[in-house]
């Protein structure tokens, strides 16, 4: 017997072992668990590993979609197989756009000569755009600004039309925010000033609701008499907004003229393809300018 009156036998616990019945103790903390909190321990381990389980009300349905094809098809006619030091010749680059929804696209075209190439030895008239000298034999032009903007497969519109019979047409469709989110994306402050005052856009562009204007001006498609109306009907396209462009051809739509100088020989290999515009398509870039190339 011990002090208090008590055998050390009667005052040492006895705990169950780990794994008997009844209780489980914890590694880490020497907790004791009953058979249910046990069985609600494994179950949180289970949904923390394979995430919650709610109940599913519904058969679950799985597609595949299958991209194909490119968003644009472009199509060059009138580049000459040989010609005279001197020369100039009519490119027809025609991009068509094969999406339901608007896509702006710009032409890039390069140029080698494996003598060698220099910006002495072309011009390109194309409206605006930029030329870059990559190398003493490569040249590449970006024809276009930020744009054209071509319209979803199967629509067109000619120059001259008034946006308001356009807006009545596809003002609507819910392609719009989509390319409006392009734009802010591509060109933060392009699209800040289609909604912020004090910026280049007119106030008629900044206080409209339209979508479809905010942008059609944006990509200088469209103009008006009065910049500061909202009024659809005073806004005309300048150009044919429609799912075939050429480039750049403007309103008539006929194609770019390449001037071959007199000083030229060898022979020159063109490449064409469209792409997304890039930060050369935005106003005012060091290198963007409007006229020859």
């Amino acid at each position: 017997m011990h002090a208090g009156g008590l055998s050390l036998r009667a005052r040492v616990n006895h705990p169950t072992r780990l794994g008997g019945a009844g209780e489980v103790r914890t590694m880490a903390t020497g907790i004791k668990l009953g058979p249910r909190a046990t069985i609600f321990v494994a179950i949180l381990l289970a949904a923390s590993a394979v995430g919650i389980l709610t109940p599913t009300l519904s058969n679950t349905v799985s597609k595949d979609v299958q991209v194909t094809g490119f968003a644009v098809t472009l199509t060059v006619d009138g580049v000459p197989d040989s010609v005279s030091p001197g020369s100039l010749f009519h490119v027809i680059a025609t991009m068509a756009n094969n999406a339901n929804r608007p896509v702006p696209a710009v032409l890039r075209v390069e140029v080698r000569n494996p003598n060698s190439t220099t910006p002495d030895e072309l011009t390109v008239y194309a409206g605006c755009g930029s030329e870059e000298v990559v190398s003493g034999t490569r040249l590449i032009y970006y024809i276009g600004w930020h744009g054209p903007l071509l319209a979803p497969k199967g629509i067109s519109f000619a120059a001259g039309t008034i946006l308001a019979d356009v807006a009545a047409s596809i003002g609507a469709a819910d392609y719009w925010p989509a390319v409006l989110h392009e734009i802010e994306g591509r060109d933060p402050a392009g699209y800040a000033s289609l909604i912020d005052p004090g910026l280049n856009a007119s106030a008629g562009v900044r206080n409209s609701d339209s979508a479809l204007l905010k942008v059609l001006y944006y990509y200088a498609m469209v103009n008006s008499a009065n910049g500061d109306s909202s009024n659809l009907a005073d806004w005309t396209l300048t150009t044919v907004f429609s799912d075939r462009f050429v480039a750049f051809g403007g309103a008539p739509q006929n194609g770019f003229l390449v001037e071959v100088h007199p000083q030229s020989r060898g022979s020159f290999q063109f490449k064409f393809w469209a792409e997304r515009p890039d930060g050369l398509g935005i106003p005012h870039h060091p290198t963007y300018t409007c006229g020859p190339l």
